[in-house]
């Protein structure tokens, strides 16, 4: 229950704010999750490799996905393709994803990496029909794909088209700091055809940015978005609630800024500790943080961001309509994604595989085979709740999974969801995730699975 500590922090935390937030609102969506979701307990949605061990040995998951090739010849439908590239050029401290940086002979370790990521793509290539199925985007992530330069980049590309079904429709994207984006590199990108961008923006707060290690200065930020964006591209940004010296009124401001730049798309997270940030989370006293500033200051955004007309596309994603979010909604479209590197996990059908940590991958690359940890397949629970799964990743129940859930008997958790404000209902019977049940999630998928 929320206590009167609690409530007294409540005002306390929006004694500045700004006049555009419905404090009334964001305090009522509070209130309403009391008792049965904690703030502090909520979870991150996992695929079904992070919930359980692998069934299949990397060995074993390449077999099985090349004999499910060769019974599925005949699939026409579009995939994606993921490259990961885990370098950059320093390792920040509060990062929580698989990176770091590379020490002496960079050029060759740039090499010998794109190459083991082109050997492997030509492995993909050759099963069954993955050479002749369109290719619906191709998205580098990281990392810094961008600090592979221009020649690294350029072999990639070549690289894809040539062993895939590439059109003048596929989307290829990429994410990116603003200090790799030199003018040489976006020019080139810009040449093989990019088009979307994501940057790792987190803070446009001055003492943030110092902390968390990021060096350009937030006009410096915004100029490199209004420059891409004159390119035609779609530029979309993350924000990150809970990094040190975070101010309510500074991430508002911050938002607001990248709004009026122009950005087509703003991913909103939780800073997430994990064994790779928490050195760093101990320095900050971060390691036992309460979430409760963190949840309203994400609450705050979401909803500026919709005031600003822009949609859930992602449950954690807000857009407008020039920003599909193509690699990341790939489930809402029944596709399947080829990953490919060091940590990448794809999925074809109901089938997951995920690759190991930069050595291993290194060294298993090679002889006929990907690389690959390991891989399972989506169990009869996991395959009957995958619909609704994807829907609630999407942010989104369309009226007939609405109306499925209320087969299944879930009626009283449908019910239980609205009472605490985590879904509402739309005009055309649709239920839409709030921003209370963006947190959530992954609670909400973990309550599907009881």
């Amino acid at each position: 229950m929320v206590n009167p500590e609690q409530l007294n922090f409540f005002e306390w935390f929006f004694r500045n704010a700004s006049s555009k937030l419905d404090l009334a609102a964001l305090k009522r969506d509070w209130l309403l999750l009391s008792p049965n979701y904690d703030i502090n307990k909520w979870l991150l949605p996992l695929p079904p490799w992070a919930q359980r061990p692998y069934k299949d040995t990397g060995e074993q998951a390449w077999n099985k996905l090349c004999q499910n090739f060769a019974i599925a010849s005949n699939n026409s439908k579009p995939f994606c393709i993921y490259l990961h590239v885990p370098f950059c050029s320093s390792k920040c401290g509060f990062c929580d994803s698989y990176s770091f940086k590379l020490g002496g002979h960079q050029a060759q370790h740039i090499e010998t990496y794109v190459e083991r990521l082109c050997y492997e793509l030509s492995l993909w290539s050759n099963q069954g029909n993955l050479r002749e199925r369109p290719i619906s985007t191709v998205h580098l992530g990281g990392g810094t794909p961008t600090f592979l330069g221009e020649k690294g980049l350029v072999r990639l590309v070549e690289c894809c088209k040539e062993l895939f079904n590439i059109s003048p429709d596929t989307e290829w994207a990429l994410e990116s700091t603003v200090e790799s984006l030199t003018p040489g590199v976006i020019t080139e990108m810009h040449r093989l055809g990019f088009r979307r961008l994501h940057i790792g923006v987190q803070s446009l707060e001055e003492p943030v940015r110092l902390e968390i290690g990021r060096r350009n200065t937030p006009d410096e930020v915004v100029k490199k978005i209004q420059d891409t964006l004159a390119l035609g591209w779609v530029v979309t940004v993350d924000l990150v609630c809970g990094l040190p010296y975070q101010t309510l009124e500074g991430f508002i401001t911050g938002l607001e800024t990248l709004l009026e730049a122009g950005v087509d798309g703003v991913s909103l997270y939780e800073l997430l500790i994990y064994p790779q940030n928490s050195r760093w989370a101990e320095k900050n006293e971060l390691s036992k943080q309460n979430h409760l500033p963190n949840f309203l200051m994400f609450l705050a955004g979401v909803q500026i961001l919709e005031m600003r007309g822009f949609s859930k596309n992602l449950f954690n994603h807000w857009a407008t309509c020039r920003d599909k979010n193509i690699y990341f909604t790939f489930p809402t479209r029944d596709e399947d994604l080829l990953a490919v590197g060091t940590i990448a996990d794809g999925v074809f059908g109901d089938y997951h595989y995920r690759h190991p940590r930069y050595a291993p991958y290194l060294r298993d690359a090679r002889e006929g085979l990907p690389g690959l940890e390991g891989g399972l397949k989506r169990n009869f629970i996991e395959s009957r709740l995958q619909p609704f799964r994807v829907a609630l990743l999407s942010g989104k129940l369309q009226p007939a999974l609405v109306e499925e859930l209320a087969i299944l008997h879930k009626t009283e958790l449908i019910k239980q969801w609205l009472e605490h404000g985590l879904v509402k209902w739309l005009e055309d019977s649709s239920l839409e995730l709030t921003g209370s049940g963006s947190w959530f999630t992954g609670n909400l998928l973990a309550q599907l699975s009881q």
